[in-house]
C-alpha cells in the first residue's frame, strides 16, 4: 500500500495505527497508553496563501505526514497525537522550549505541518543559509536575527546591499500572512529591541572607526592564538604599508618580526607600533635591510592616518561593547552598513578590522547566552580561491568564537564560491532555491553530506528552505515565516541610509 499510495492512505495510517495492535509494539511498550484515546482525525489541509512579493506565503494549517526528524521539530499540536508518535522513554522538551528560534513549518507535499525549531544554544555553533536569489534568504535571515533578539541575544550585521538595515523599522500595515502570533511578536520585537545603524567612511550618517592592531594583552600565553592574531594584524595592515612590488616579500616578513615582539611585549596602540618600525632593534628581523623597510612602513602608516577616513579621530571608535550592549537595558542589533566604503579593498580592510576586534574581545567577555555575527554576501568576504584582506580573521574567527559564545551566521548565493572551511564550521544549514545547474549541483553535494537528497532545489518556492542541524538525521523540508520588520520588495537609498542612521543612533 505504501507503494502504491492509494488516495487518503497516510490520513488511513495516521488515524489507524495498525502497529499498535501488533504483539511486538506492545512488548516493546511503544503503544501509546491505555487511558489514552485515539488522536482524533486531523482537519483537512486548508490551501496556503500565494506568496507576497520578497516573502513566503502564508503558513497554513494541516496535518503532514509523521517523521522521526530530531528534537528540533515540535509535537504536533493535539496532545493525543504528540503522546502517540512520541517513544515511551522520551522526556518532555518543555525547559528547551524557552530557548528556541521558531524557523517555520514542516513543508511536505505543498501542505505545512508541525511548526519546527532551532535550538539557540546551536547558534554558537554557526549557520549557513545557501541560496539564491529570489528564494527568500534575506527574510530568513533577518527573521532568525529577530527571533533571536527576542530571546536577548544581540547581533551584529554586516549590510553590504542595504537590505538589512530596516531592522528597526516597524511594518507600517499589517502583512498579508501575518498570524496573530507574528502581530504580537512584531509589536514585542519594536518594543524590546534597539537597532542602532553605523555608516563607516560617510561622516553625514553614523560614523565609525576602528583600531587596526588587535588588543594582544587580552590574548595571553596561547601561541597559538598570539600567531592568529599576528596574522590577522599583518593581513590588515599591508594594505596600508604598501607591501606590493618587488619589496612586498621583504616587507611581510619584517612587519611579521615586528608585530611578533610587538606582541610579545603586550601590544598597545598603534602609534606604539609606528614607533617600534622607526627605530627597529636589531635583531628582530634577519632581512638585511629591515631598519630602512621598517622606517618606510612607518612613514606609510603616518600617511594612512592622515588621509584614511577610518583612521581619523572624531568618528565613535568603535568597542564591540558598544555594539553588542545597549544602555537602556535593550536587546541592541548594530546593522554596520557598508555602502559609504568606496572600493572592495576598503570594505575588506574594515571588515577584517571588526573581526580582529572581536577576536580578542570576545575572550575577555565570553557570553553564556550568545551573540550573533551575520555576513550576508559571505562570499565577497571568505571566498573559496582568492584572499582577502579579511578572510584570515573570518576563519580564525569562526573556528575560536563558538568556544565564546559568538555565533556567526553567514549567507551567500554561492555555495562553492565561500571557502569550504567556513561552512564545513556551521552546524546548521538552510538550503534554498537556486537557478544555474553549478549551483544546484553545489547544493545537492552539501546535503547529501548531510544524508539528504533535494531532487527539487532547483523548484523550490520562495520561503522554502530544507534545513539540517544537529538531531536531524537528514535535511528536512520548511517552509519560512515572513519577517518582523519592515522589509518592502526595494531595499532603501543611499540617502534614506544615511537618515536611519541618525535616527537610530546610539
Amino acid at each position: 500500500m505504501a507503494q502504491r499510495m492509494p488516495p487518503g492512505f497516510e490520513t488511513w495510517l495516521r488515524q489507524r495505527r495498525p502497529l499498535f495492535d501488533t504483539t511486538f509494539f506492545k512488548v516493546a511498550g511503544l503503544c501509546p497508553p491505555p487511558f489514552l484515546d485515539r488522536p482524533q482525525p486531523a482537519q483537512p489541509a486548508q490551501p496556503t496563501q500565494p506568496a507576497q512579493p520578497d516573502r513566503p506565503a502564508a503558513p497554513a494549517p494541516a496535518a503532514a505526514p509523521p517523521e522521526d526528524t530530531g528534537a528540533a521539530v515540535a509535537p504536533k499540536p493535539t496532545p493525543q497525537t504528540a503522546a502517540a508518535d512520541a517513544p515511551a522513554a522520551t522526556p518532555p522538551a518543555a525547559p528547551a522550549e524557552a530557548r528556541s528560534i521558531p524557523i517555520g513549518r514542516r513543508h511536505e507535499r505543498g501542505v505545512d505541518g508541525e511548526a519546527v525549531s532551532l535550538a539557540a544554544d546551536l547558534l554558537p555553533r554557526h549557520v549557513a543559509i545557501l541560496a539564491g536569489s529570489g528564494s527568500g534568504k534575506t527574510v530568513l535571515l533577518r527573521r532568525l536575527v529577530e527571533e533571536a533578539a527576542l530571546l536577548g541575544i544581540p547581533a551584529i550585521v554586516l549590510d553590504p546591499n542595504n537590505d538589512l538595515s530596516r531592522l528597526g523599522e516597524p511594518w507600517p500595515v499589517t502583512p498579508d500572512g501575518f498570524t496573530v502570533d507574528d502581530e504580537a511578536k512584531a509589536a514585542r520585537y519594536i518594543g524590546t529591541t534597539e537597532v542602532v545603524i553605523w555608516t563607516p567612511g560617510r561622516s553625514a550618517g553614523n560614523p565609525v572607526s576602528l583600531a587596526l592592531l588587535p588588543d594582544f594583552a587580552a590574548i595571553g600565553d596561547d601561541r597559538d592564538e598570539i600567531d592568529q592574531a599576528v596574522e590577522m594584524a599583518r593581513a590588515t595592515l599591508e594594505p596600508f604599508v604598501a607591501a606590493t612590488g618587488t619589496s612586498a616579500r621583504l616587507k611581510t616578513g619584517v612587519l611579521s618580526a615586528a608585530l611578533r615582539r610587538f606582541a610579545e611585549r603586550g601590544g598597545g596602540p598603534l602609534a606604539d607600533l609606528v614607533r617600534l618600525l622607526e627605530d627597529l632593534p636589531e635583531g628582530i628581523s634577519q632581512v638585511s635591510k629591515a631598519g630602512k623597510l621598517a622606517a618606510d612602513m612607518a612613514d606609510q602608516l603616518h600617511a594612512a592616518t592622515e588621509s584614511n577616513p577610518l583612521l581619523r579621530a572624531g568618528a565613535t571608535s568603535l568597542d564591540p561593547a558598544v555594539l553588542f550592549e545597549s544602555p537602556r537595558g535593550h536587546t541592541r542589533i548594530s546593522v554596520v552598513n557598508l555602502a559609504g566604503l568606496a572600493s572592495d579593498a576598503a570594505r575588506d580592510a574594515f571588515v577584517n578590522q571588526l573581526q580582529m576586534t572581536l577576536f580578542t574581545w570576545i575572550k575577555r567577555r565570553p557570553s553564556a547566552s550568545g551573540r550573533l555575527y551575520v555576513l550576508d554576501e559571505a562570499q565577497n568576504f571568505v571566498p573559496s580561491q582568492a584572499g582577502t584582506a579579511c578572510k584570515a580573521s573570518a576563519l580564525s574567527l569562526v573556528a575560536q568564537a563558538r568556544k565564546y559564545g559568538l555565533g556567526m551566521v553567514l549567507a551567500t548565493q554561492t555555495p562553492k564560491g565561500i571557502d569550504n572551511r567556513i561552512v564545513s564550521n556551521c552546524t546548521t544549514h538552510f538550503y534554498g532555491r537556486m537557478a544555474s545547474p553549478a549551483t544546484i549541483e553545489a547544493t545537492r553535494e552539501l546535503m547529501a553530506a548531510k544524508g539528504g537528497a533535494a531532487d527539487d532545489i532547483g523548484r523550490l518556492g520562495r520561503g522554502e528552505f530544507w534545513f539540517s542541524t544537529e538531531g536531524l538525521r537528514r535535511p528536512v523540508k520548511i517552509r519560512t515565516p515572513l519577517c518582523l520588520s519592515h522589509h518592502p520588495a526595494n531595499p532603501p537609498t543611499a540617502e534614506d541610509i544615511l537618515t536611519m542612521a541618525r535616527t537610530h543612533a546610539p
